[in-house]
């Protein structure tokens, strides 16, 4: 039986900065390809404005190699990473970190969704137009409200492989500036939209004080379409580097390490660099998608 896969591409408007990005997912396998883009203006206020992006690369995170390569596809070069169960290099140790504080505060975090009622096709699929309106508070303080207008569909089986139905709520931390952590209160209304999302707009305005104390509020607007969506069976050779691609330590305009963290770069690549090879083809040998 063949892997569940999908592919979408997603058109992302973040005010109006726009990106465009491409998603493949097969078995608990991930990549996606984008370019980074970097707003720039003559004057302030804003105008003339122009975006500048960079070379398209893709960032592949290989779970049955446990592995992640980044890839420049230009200039056909790569990184690659061992990585442990935590998503990070496997050669790092954990950093134990000592619990923060309680603040003794309690943010409270309201969820309302609605579902409209509305319905349309969307890539031969019956979508959904949900809703969803959230308030998070501290007390009397009003600290965030947001709003989700989306439409849904059940989401594809590929996708549910990946990120399997969770319980209902979002746990997170917020500390202060001196460290402490506030308690979490989570209340919803209506039945949690848990869908793939196909089109939505985001509205977010966040409420503080500035260094005089006085109120205000910053308000954002971004906006998603898929523009694109197959669940056609994808070939594992997307999931690793191909074979004429150069592997370097670091891909360029990457961070900027300390150089004790560049040399152990350097020394872990040549350790698996012998191995490597041999495991991306077990790798697509035993996962090839049979006909």
């Amino acid at each position: 039986m063949t892997d569940p896969s999908l592919r979408f591409t997603t058109v992302h408007l973040i005010g109006d900065m726009p990106t465009t990005r491409t998603e493949y997912i097969r078995r608990l396998n991930t990549r996606f390809e984008s370019r980074s883009c970097s707003r720039h203006s003559d004057i302030t206020p804003p105008t003339n404005v122009r975006y500048e992006y960079g070379p398209l690369r893709a960032y592949i995170y290989n779970r049955d190699l446990n592995y992640r390569f980044e890839l420049e596809l230009a200039t056909r070069i790569y990184t690659a990473r061992q990585m442990n169960e935590y998503g990070s290099p496997k050669w790092m140790k954990p950093h134990q970190m000592e619990p923060p504080k309680r603040s003794g505060r309690t943010v409270h975090t309201h969820t309302e969704t609605i579902d409209t009622g509305e319905r349309r096709e969307i890539f031969h699929c019956i979508a959904r137009r949900v809703v969803t309106r959230s308030r998070q508070t501290r007390g009397a303080q009003l600290l965030s409200e947001s709003e989700c207008d989306g439409w849904y569909i059940d989401p594809p089986a590929a996708w549910l492989t990946l990120y399997p139905p969770t319980k209902p709520g979002t746990f997170y931390h917020l500390c202060s500036r001196t460290g402490e952590r506030d308690d979490y209160k989570f209340t919803e209304v209506g039945k949690r939209e848990t869908g793939f999302v196909l089109l939505a707009t985001r509205t977010h305005k966040s409420y503080f004080q500035d260094e005089t104390g006085k109120l205000r509020d910053h308000e954002s607007v971004d906006r998603e379409e898929i523009t694109e969506l197959s669940e056609t069976p994808l070939e594992p050779d997307l999931f690793v580097p191909p074979a004429d691609f150069k592997r370097v330590p670091q891909l360029p305009d990457g961070v900027r390490y300390a150089r004790a963290y560049r040399i152990r770069l350097r020394w872990e690549s040549l350790i698996d660099s012998l191995s490597l090879p041999n495991r991306i083809a077990r790798f697509t040998a035993t996962t090839s998608v049979k006909e």
